[in-house]
């Protein structure tokens, strides 16, 4: 081994644990499904009525961090920093989830919470969900086809379905129903 290959290989560090640390917000998508996946089941279980509606996406590119479509409903709930990726944070977010506001969840593409009470404005509302679904999920559908969403979810109040939306279509689909039987 030549000294300059020695001095190579005695000089590094391992940052292994780190990038696989930040890794975990490539799994942000799962866990914000999870995450009503268990609340659904707590809602079937229980028969309590919580609908809801997160919407995932690039919103951190923006100027000024305005992001047009979007519109506060009253005061933001989330006044700290919240991160969906990062395990202590998921009792807020789940906390979120069932305080059932009206309005929709914003989470950005790393995982953090940037808001709630957020009224999402549709330009050209998608009309092909399937029947029975709401105003929640025709909101769903026609946001997941923007290009700064990567996806969009719903917990049907009526249903207890979690879905995931992407591009205007049902992408993944949990029903507490099927797992009951």
């Amino acid at each position: 081994m030549s000294q300059e290959e020695e001095s190579t290989r005695t000089s590094c560090v391992d940052f292994s644990f780190q990038f696989s640390a930040a890794r975990e917000f490539q799994k942000v998508e799962k866990k914000i499904y999870n995450n009503l996946v268990e609340v659904s089941k707590q809602c079937y279980k229980t028969g309590l009525k919580i609908g809801c509606l997160i919407v995932y996406g690039y919103f951190d590119l923006y100027r000024d961090h305005n992001v047009p479509g979007m519109r506060q409903i009253g005061l933001n709930p989330v006044q700290k920093y919240l991160n969906i990726a990062i395990s202590s944070f998921e009792k807020d977010f789940v906390s979120l989830i069932k305080d059932n506001q009206d309005g929709s969840i914003i989470v950005n593409r790393d995982g953090q919470i940037l808001g709630s009470k957020i009224y999402l404005t549709v330009d050209n509302p998608v009309l092909d969900i399937p029947e029975g679904c709401g105003t929640r999920h025709i909101t769903a559908a026609s946001f997941s086809i923007r290009k700064d969403v990567m996806s969009v979810f719903t917990l049907s109040e009526e249903t207890f379905l979690v879905r995931t939306w992407k591009d205007g279509q049902i992408s993944e689909q949990y029903n507490p129903e099927l797992e009951e039987g």
